[in-house]
């Protein structure tokens, strides 16, 4: 399969708000590398033509169920956030979780990424280099970049002890491979207080891989969790961060006051207060999953890794393969870190689920 560039012009028709001019795992915007984390329906329509209602997003890991919104109190839009409202989702969030203390509450858990480097120097003054346990999600190397932190990637926790910080995904993106919670307590501990961020934004349905409920006793362990792919309502951008009181404290106070909105507060404070429609949730995504790995088993196409939430297939070359998913008009992920892989989402449906096959089965030679 040669490889192909998609660098084209948009589509006759296509919208004409600007869009990257090739669809890679990074682009350039005003001249700053940007890194395309999926999800870009509308730059995607751009430069392949279609509406929204031609479009199958396979390009995130987020469950294509949305959970019930609740009925909103008028007071959510129009008054500031609410002290007690912030308390008892916090409060709410530490038991659906596990955690061992209520955790800091964020606008997403990309906005605690963009704070790790400060809680890395305050974990160890002067601290000046990273370990990322790799492949990986590209923002944490582009927080520490930024911060002008020494970054190495590494593929073992030994290789990374000696890290002023330590980051790494579990289970990880894009390729799945989980690590067990004890050796990663144990990782943490042996560190003492320098920090260890593990996110576990992937780690709802795999909860036997989750470290959350030891970050009350590891002074340098973190971990964030995301509420979005699991309850398929990533726009609302709300997060977690689990750790030491001193680290949360430096958290809270580098967000600053209100950083999640009335509205995410009832949705989670509702969604948290709701164990019967959570397991009806997990059995959904069960189902997604399903289906999507009787579409993908069907293609040939092999398998090299995979959460609850996604799947990763050795296509040969993932731009190539992307692109030609996308004359199907079916959205996916490839990675410039990773050229032979390409990453799906869930499907919805059988009817999606067929589509998908019958696009995957056209990809062989």
């Amino acid at each position: 399969m040669p490889r192909a560039t998609n660098c084209r012009k948009p589509a006759s028709g296509a919208a004409t708000s600007p869009a990257p001019t090739c669809m890679s795992s990074t682009w350039k915007h005003e001249g700053i590398a940007v890194i395309d984390h999926g999800g870009a329906l509308l730059d995607a329509i751009a430069l392949h033509g279609g509406s929204r209602e031609d479009w199958l997003d396979l390009s995130t890991g987020i469950s294509p169920v949305s959970f019930p919104l609740p009925d909103f109190s008028p007071d959510s839009w129009r008054r500031l956030p609410d002290p007690a409202l912030t308390r008892r989702v916090a409060e709410l969030s530490r038991i659906h979780y596990g955690g061992a203390t209520d955790p800091v509450i964020t606008p997403g858990s990309q906005a605690a990424i963009q704070q790790l480097p400060l809680l890395a120097r305050l974990a160890r003054p002067g601290a000046s280099d990273v370990a990322i346990l790799a492949p990986t999600y590209g923002e944490y190397e582009a927080a520490f970049t930024r911060a002008g932190f020494s970054v190495r990637t590494v593929v073992s926790l030994d290789a990374a002890q000696d890290a002023d910080a330590v980051v790494l995904a579990n289970p990880n993106n894009p390729d799945g491979r989980r690590l067990a919670a004890d050796e990663l307590a144990d990782f943490a501990h042996s560190r003492g207080s320098r920090l260890t961020i593990v996110d576990e934004a992937f780690a709802d349905c795999h909860p036997e891989v989750s470290a959350v409920g030891r970050t009350g006793g590891i002074a340098g362990l973190m971990v964030l969790r995301s509420f979005g792919k699991f309850f398929g309502l990533a726009g609302v951008r709300l997060g977690f961060a689990f750790a030491s009181r001193r680290m949360a404290d430096a958290l809270s106070e580098a967000l600053g006051p209100w950083p999640v909105s009335g509205p995410a507060l009832e949705i989670a404070a509702h969604a948290f207060s709701s164990p019967e429609r959570i397991a009806l949730q997990r059995n959904e995504i069960e189902r997604c999953q399903s289906l999507t790995a009787e579409a993908v088993g069907k293609s040939g196409i092999p398998v090299v890794g995979q959460t609850a939430l996604f799947v990763l297939l050795d296509v040969g070359d993932g731009a190539a393969a992307r692109d030609a998913l996308a004359g199907h008009r079916i959205l996916a992920r490839a990675f410039d870190h990773s050229p032979r892989l390409l990453r799906l989402g869930l499907v919805a449906n059988a009817v999606e689920g067929a589509r998908l096959a019958s696009a995957l089965k056209a990809l062989k030679p």
